[in-house]
C-alpha cells in the first residue's frame, strides 16, 4: 500500500525541479548566510514551491527548511517535512552537476519517507517506512559485502573528519577498502541503496542533508547512524549509511 504522502512529495520535488533547472548554467546573485555558506534565489524558491505544493493538500503540517521555518522538532508530534532545496549549492553555482533536492517527512517523531532528486542526473530516489526504495521507479537493494578488502567507500570533505579528528581512522580504512573516493553529497547515498557503494560517512552534516537519505537507504536494506553508530536524530552532526554488513566494523574502525 503505497503513502498517502508520496505523491505529493514527488510533485513537490519535481515542481521544485523546474525552479532549480531554469537557474541552473545561469548568472545567479549569490548571497553569503550567516554561517559562511552560499544561497541562491534558485535555493528559496524551490524551498517555496516546495512548501506551497503541500500546503495544497496538507494545509496542517509543518516545515524544518535549509532556507526558512525550522519548527521545533524536540518531543515532535504531528507531520513536518524536512526540506533542503538544493543540496551541494556551491556545486550547483558552478554548474557541476552534483546537487538535488531533498525531502523527508517526519511523523510523530519518526522519519516515515525520503525523496531525493537529482535533476541533473535525471535521478529520482523515493523511499516509504516499509515499502522499500526505488530509484526512477525501479526497486534497489544495498550490496552484499562483507568484507573491507571488497568494500567501496566515500567520504565527505576531509576537513570535516579533521575537525573530528578521524583522519587517521579514515586513512587507514581507506588503504583497506578496494576502492575510496572523497564524494560527499546525496548522490552517494543514492549509490549505497542502489549497491554500488557499500560504505558513505560524513564528518559534518546538518538534519536536511541526511533525513531523506536515512530512509532511502534503510528501506534499501542497509543501515544509517551517526559515525559512533547512535541514532540519527535532529540534532546529529556526523552520519554513515552503509549496507548493513560493513556497519559494525565501520563504526569501529572510525572510534
Amino acid at each position: 500500500m503505497q503513502s498517502p504522502y508520496l505523491a505529493v512529495a514527488l510533485e513537490a520535488v519535481k515542481n521544485a525541479e523546474t525552479v532549480i533547472m531554469r537557474y541552473f548554467n545561469s548568472d545567479l546573485l549569490i548571497e553569503t548566510k550567516a554561517d559562511n555558506t552560499p544561497v541562491t534565489a534558485a535555493d528559496k524558491e524551490a524551498e517555496e514551491i516546495i512548501k506551497a505544493t503541500i500546503r495544497k493538500v496538507f494545509p496542517d503540517h509543518t516545515f524544518f527548511g535549509e532556507e526558512s521555518e525550522k519548527v521545533d522538532l524536540v518531543n515532535h508530534k504531528g507531520c513536518t517535512w524536512i526540506i533542503d532545496p538544493i543540496d551541494g549549492t556551491k556545486s550547483f553555482i558552478r554548474g557541476n552537476p552534483l546537487f538535488g533536492t531533498l525531502l523527508a517527512l517526519m511523523k510523530d517523531g519518526e522519519l516515515i519517507l525520503g525523496v531525493s532528486n537529482a535533476p541533473a542526473f535525471h535521478e529520482l530516489a523515493y523511499a516509504c517506512k516499509g515499502e522499500g526504495t526505488f530509484v526512477n521507479g525501479k526497486r534497489v537493494h544495498v550490496s552484499k559485502v562483507d568484507t573491507i578488502a571488497n568494500a567501496y567507500l566515500s567520504n565527505g570533505r576531509l576537513k570535516y573528519f579533521e575537525n573530528i579528528g578521524r583522519i587517521p581512522q579514515l586513512l587507514k580504512i581507506s588503504r583497506e577498502a578496494q576502492w575510496a573516493r572523497g564524494m560527499g553529497d546525496f548522490w552517494l547515498y543514492h549509490l549505497v541503496a542502489q549497491g554500488k557503494v557499500d560504505i558513505m560517512m560524513e564528518g559534518q552534516v546538518k538534519f536536511w542533508d541526511i533525513a531523506a537519505a536515512k530512509v532511502i537507504v534503510e528501506e534499501a536494506g542497509g543501515v544509517f547512524t551517526q559515525l559512533d553508530g547512535k541514532p540519527i536524530t535532529h540534532k546529529s552532526t556526523t552520519a554513515l549509511a552503509t549496507n548493513g554488513a560493513m556497519h559494525a566494523y565501520t563504526v569501529e574502525a572510525m572510534r
